[in-house]
Formats: C-alpha cells, sequence, structure tokens
C-alpha cells in the first residue's frame, strides 16, 4: 500500500516562509479580487432587488444569473492575473528548494516572472503547457488507479466514481510540480522538461497520488478557519442591518474562504508536492516502458513529445491552435 513518506510538511513550511514576500502578494491579489467580488455582488444584486420589487420572478432569475457569473469572473482573473503570479511563485520556490536562496536584493515577485520569461518566453505558454501536462497527469492517473468499473451494484460505483473525482482534483497539485522541474533543470526545452517529468510521474506515481490526496484536505484548514472567524462578526452584522443581506453575507464569507484557501492552502500544498516530487524523482532516469504506456493513453502526451522532438510547429503558433480548446475547458 502505497505509503506518505515522502509527504514533505516541514519542508513546505520552510519553503513558505522563505518566500513569504511573493505569498503575501499573492494573498493580496485574492483579497483584492474578493473585494471586485463584493462590488460586482453589490451592483448586480442591487439591481435584482430593484427589479424584483416589480417582477419577483425575474429578480430571483437575475441574482442567480449573478452568482452564476462569478465562474466567468474569476476565470479571466486565474487566466490574466492570478496566473501569472502562480508561475512566478513555482520558479521561486524551485530555485529556493535547490539553491536555498534568491540572487541578493531580488524582488521575489520580479525575479520569478523573469524566470518564467527566460524558460517559457512568455506566461501564456507556460499556461499552454500546464494544459497539457495537466491532462497526460489526468489521463494516466485515471487509467491507473479508476476504481469504479470493476465494482458491483449502482451504490458501490457511485461511492467509487466520488473517490475518482477527488483524485482527479487533488491531481492538479502533481502538474504544478512537472512545471518545477523545468525551473530546477535550467536546461533542456520546455518541452522535453514537460514530457520527462510526466514520465517520470508515471514511474513513481503512488507515493505522489497519496501525497496529493493528504495535501487536497489539508488545504481546505484556512477555508475552514476563515470562515469560523469571520462568521460570527458577519452574522452579528447582518441582525443588526438587515436579516435580508443575509444570503448576500455567507456568499460574501464563503468567497473570500474559498480565496483564502486557493492562496494560502493551495501555495502550502504546490510547495509540498514540488519537494515531495523532487525528492522521489531526483535519481531517476525516464523509462521507456512508461514512456510507450503514456502515448497509449494519452492525446496530450503525444503532442507534448511531438513538440519535444522539434516534429511541429513552433510553440508560438502552438499556443495559438490551442486557444479555442483552453477557452472551452479543454
Amino acid at each position: 500500500m502505497p505509503s506518505l513518506r515522502s509527504l514533505q510538511l516541514g519542508r513546505a513550511f520552510r519553503l513558505i516562509v522563505q518566500t513569504l514576500p511573493i505569498a503575501l502578494v499573492r494573498l493580496g491579489a485574492y483579497i483584492a479580487f474578493w473585494v471586485v467580488t463584493l462590488l460586482y455582488l453589490g451592483i448586480t444584486g442591487g439591481l435584482a432587488w430593484l427589479v424584483g420589487q416589480a417582477i419577483p420572478a425575474v429578480g430571483v432569475i437575475l441574482f442567480l444569473v449573478a452568482i452564476g457569473g462569478l465562474g466567468p469572473l474569476y476565470k479571466l482573473a486565474q487566466k490574466y492575473i492570478l496566473y501569472v503570479i502562480k508561475a512566478a511563485q513555482i520558479a521561486v520556490i524551485s530555485e529556493i528548494l535547490v539553491n536555498d536562496r534568491l540572487p541578493a536584493g531580488a524582488s521575489q515577485l520580479a525575479w520569478g516572472k523573469e524566470r518564467v520569461q527566460e524558460r517559457f518566453g512568455e506566461v501564456s505558454a507556460m499556461f499552454l503547457i500546464d494544459e497539457l501536462v495537466s491532462g497526460v497527469v489526468n489521463a494516466f492517473t485515471g487509467v491507473v488507479y479508476r476504481v469504479s468499473s470493476w465494482l458491483p451494484g449502482n451504490t458501490f460505483r457511485s461511492l467509487a466514481n466520488i473517490v475518482n473525482r477527488i483524485i482527479r482534483f487533488a491531481v492538479g497539485y502533481i502538474d504544478e510540480a512537472i512545471l518545477a522541474r523545468t525551473f530546477w533543470l535550467q536546461s533542456g526545452s520546455v518541452w522535453a522538461n514537460a514530457r520527462d517529468g510526466v514520465v517520470l510521474y508515471g514511474m513513481v506515481w503512488k507515493p505522489l497520488l497519496m501525497n496529493a490526496i493528504a495535501l487536497m484536505a489539508l488545504s481546505y484548514v484556512p477555508f475552514i478557519v476563515v470562515a469560523i472567524l469571520f462568521s460570527a462578526p458577519i452574522g452579528a452584522l447582518v441582525s443588526l442591518i438587515s436579516p435580508s443581506v443575509a444570503g448576500w453575507s455567507i456568499i460574501a464569507t464563503l468567497v473570500l474562504a474559498y480565496l483564502v484557501k486557493v492562496s494560502v492552502g493551495d501555495a502550502f500544498a504546490m510547495a509540498a508536492m514540488i519537494a515531495a516530487y523532487q525528492q522521489e524523482t531526483q535519481e531517476l532516469e525516464p523509462d521507456p516502458t512508461v514512456t510507450a504506456k503514456m502515448e497509449q493513453v494519452s492525446d496530450k502526451f503525444r503532442t507534448l513529445q511531438q513538440r519535444a522532438m522539434g516534429e511541429t510547429q513552433p510553440l508560438v503558433e502552438a499556443e495559438n491552435e490551442m486557444t479555442p480548446a483552453i477557452d472551452a475547458g479543454g
């Protein structure tokens, strides 16, 4: 049975402390997004209320549409602002993991963005490769760890499907660790590093997957803490102002708790996974057998393979080619 022997909680804590400046920038960016969210909810909620005074059903519909609009708003901020900071944070964590420091006097955010540009050309290129790596990791993990197809009965299969969804969510930390490998290697093409990185994951997937599931659970600790800390004062404020805004206050609290979870909990989990991935793969070379299996289970791995071998168009053309699929959630 896979163990958690490589779970790097202490090392992750030290990495977060050492990269506190960029971690605070990331937290500040998410809090700024929360403020924008409050303004958005205030404006759209006010419009829904005004319309609801005349036609209640339409007011409710507008309220639901406003809530649904949070998803696209978050995706827009994630792609063009929040991912830039995360990419820089991955570069900084990788450098400190290997060399224990950055150049003297360097701003962590500026230094991290420069490293991303040096290795990937543009942050959007790293985003593209991240999408491909994520697809390969999900496809491979789904093949080797799917537990629903052979279970009897609908109840068992339903429970197994829940487990599979948890696993698919957890492996999000693994593709970040694979991207981090490009920074600490400091050589080779980003396509070859990504290809070899997913092959190395395929060779030691069991402990890394167990780590990812454990870290996913731990990443929700900040969410719970913030939700509990803010529920009492917000509840008291609502009772003093008007019970009619209770629904909005609950939504605002949950949004804040989630954003703190992403900026703090996910950053800690990411640091721990990067450290675990480095420890598990540092003595390994890609296995041709695992490479062949990756080619069988994932079209996106074959894309990585082709890019690494230089058999198709340059990165900029590939980015343009993949943009519709990324925008569509592919």
